[in-house]
């Protein structure tokens, strides 16, 4: 029933149109946002929906840049904090550009179709929507600004001495040809290891023992500058972020990249910063590139095992993310990818008690006539480039003159390819995962109150039943804050002018009377609403009038009845 329930909602979600309505905001998802369009996107969204939105920095880059985040809450209906949250963040590896977009994309649908589509107008009333479209700002505003390649800029630039020389950040990649992008050397060698394919010339395959070579790879653009007999091996940065945070954090010779101690960054410190002032977050989605996934933890064995219950809430949304975008699907990280110490969603799992999905976006099979494989073909790759590119993916070989290798050659797959997908594509991913954002937004723990009964006993005594449900997905806290102490338990309590609360239980069995009674202080009872389920409490009071029951949760939320005696 409940797999009913959720598909139902699931292909409404999916369903709802933009609303053909005047754009407040009217911007275009057919290419992507470099670092200063970034900032007047965020700007532009918070000056036409002032009312529902709150545009701040979380703190400054390294090089000087602020981390923008956008919350969306409709303060009329409660304050962010007394609403179940839902962060929401992108590229904090510099070189994921399209995270960014898919964050963007989230927010801009949530305030365009805010008067328009009734479940989204639910949604914003209802909930509090954290924003930061670009946790490693200084990365992807290089990316777009500097000569660039689809996997350079991952990291915090933060200077380090990789070769141990002695020297920081010398020897960086180079755009020896002047056209913006760092692109591949390759050097005529019949020793080499590659030669031309037979079916394009433009790809180079591995030859086999014994083969014939053509080819020497290089790497990519750049000469000798430390003149140590090796090109590009001191590049800028190596702070990996998503290494960094302060939970089973790894020195580098164990994980690299990981800083010198946890939150050596600065964006990480300051979302860390930001995220110990909400303690009303339920779900985080970190946006990343590539892979196609919705992954969660453990990322390692120092992390341990997740509880069965939060499990089941893991498997019951990471199901649904698999049908939301297809082709994508659910894992754990460190059992099915690799092993992760010091990431953004285990710290905040660990630490706070809250769930979230990594999203992998965009799959190579997306770009390639290839369907059988996991990993792209590369022919078939130049398929799809010259049918639905016109060839613009890849830049074709030509000769150059490099100083140290003489008569070379440059060439290869451009800047935004290989894991970017191409800007047509980018309506599609940016809404599927949108729509996962909203799907889970609507499975936040949503408390109800209902008076099962007030009955009399005896003595001007009267025992009251009261039920807390959850309809939807996500408890009011994860078992995992709940085992560990991490977060208050929720609070279920009574009260009255002319009332004195004799006894406080929980009820474990409504038809055999089977209760737990509260040892002290009875008016409150400490529970937690589980995931499409429900608590039962009595109190046993003294007296007449009006009693208030009241639910008072860190991130469920509060609500409050009435009963009359």
């Amino acid at each position: 029933m409940r797999t009913r329930i959720a598909t139902l909602m699931l292909l409404s979600l999916l369903a709802l149109p933009v609303a053909s309505q005047a754009k407040k905001v009217n911007l275009n998802w057919d290419h992507y946002y470099s670092g200063p369009q970034v900032v007047a996107t965020l700007n532009a969204l918070h000056n036409a929906y002032p009312e529902l939105t709150d545009l701040t920095s979380l703190g400054k880059s390294e090089e000087g840049r602020d981390i923008w985040l956008l919350t969306i809450n409709n303060p009329s209906t409660g304050s962010d904090t007394d609403k179940p949250g839902i962060y929401v963040d992108g590229t904090i590896h510099g070189n994921e550009i399209q995270a960014t977009e898919v964050v963007l994309y989230t927010a801009w649908y949530l305030l365009e179709n805010y008067e328009s589509i009734p479940r989204v107008q639910e949604l914003v009333d209802s909930r509090a929507f954290y924003m930061v479209p670009v946790v490693n700002v200084d990365s992807r505003w290089r990316f777009f600004e500097d000569p660039s390649y689809y996997n350079r800029g991952r990291t915090a630039r933060v200077g380090y001495d990789d070769d141990r020389d002695g020297l920081i950040d010398e020897d960086d990649y180079e755009d020896l040809d002047g056209d913006g992008e760092i692109l591949q050397m390759r050097i005529k060698d019949p020793f080499g290891r590659y030669r031309s394919h037979p079916d394009d010339p433009r790809i180079m395959e591995r030859v086999e023992s014994g083969e014939q070579g053509e080819w020497t790879i290089l790497g990519r653009e750049g000469i000798d500058n430390d003149g140590d007999g090796e090109l590009n091996e001191d590049p800028v940065g190596y702070l990996d972020m998503n290494r960094n945070f302060g939970f089973k954090w790894q020195p580098p010779y164990v994980q690299g990249g990981a800083g010198d101690f946890p939150l050596s960054a600065l964006p990480t410190r300051a979302v860390t910063k930001f995220i110990l002032t909400k303690p009303n977050i339920v779900f985080n989605f970190a946006f990343h590139n590539y892979g196609g996934l919705w992954v969660r933890g453990p990322g390692s064995d120092l992390a341990g095992f997740y509880s069965p219950r939060d499990v089941e809430v893991y498997d019951f949304l990471g199901e649904m993310g698999e049908k939301i975008v297809p082709g994508y699907k659910y894992i754990i990280g460190g059992q099915d990818m690799y092993t992760t110490h010091g990431d953004f969603d285990e710290f905040l799992y660990s630490n706070f008690g809250i769930y979230g999905f990594v999203g992998e976006l965009f799959t190579g099979s997306q770009i390639t006539f290839d369907k059988d494989g996991e990993r792209a073909n590369a022919v078939e790759q130049q398929k799809f480039n010259d049918a639905l590119q016109q060839g613009e993916m890849f830049r074709d070989w030509k000769p150059f003159t490099h100083p140290d290798y003489g008569e070379i050659e440059l060439g290869g797959w451009r800047t935004f390819t290989r894991r970017i997908p191409p800007a047509f594509m980018i309506q599609e991913m940016v809404h599927r995962n949108a729509s996962m954002v909203l799907f889970t937004a609507g499975q936040a723990p949503e408390i109800e109150l209902e008076l099962l009964d007030t009955t009399p006993i005896g003595n001007g005594l009267t025992r009251i039943r009261v039920r807390a449900s959850n309809k939807n997905a996500i408890p009011s806290l994860s078992d995992k804050a709940v085992r560990e102490k991490i977060i208050r338990k929720d609070i279920l309590s009574i009260e009255g002018d002319s009332l004195e609360v004799l006894s406080g239980a929980i009820i474990n069995d409504l038809h055999l009377n089977n209760t737990t009674p509260v040892e002290h202080n009875p008016d409150k009872i400490f529970v937690r609403v589980p995931s499409f389920g429900k608590v039962d409490v009595q109190w046993v009071v003294r007296g007449a009038g009006t009693a208030r029951v009241s639910f008072d949760a860190k991130k469920a939320g509060n609500s409050f009845l009435d009963a009359k005696l």
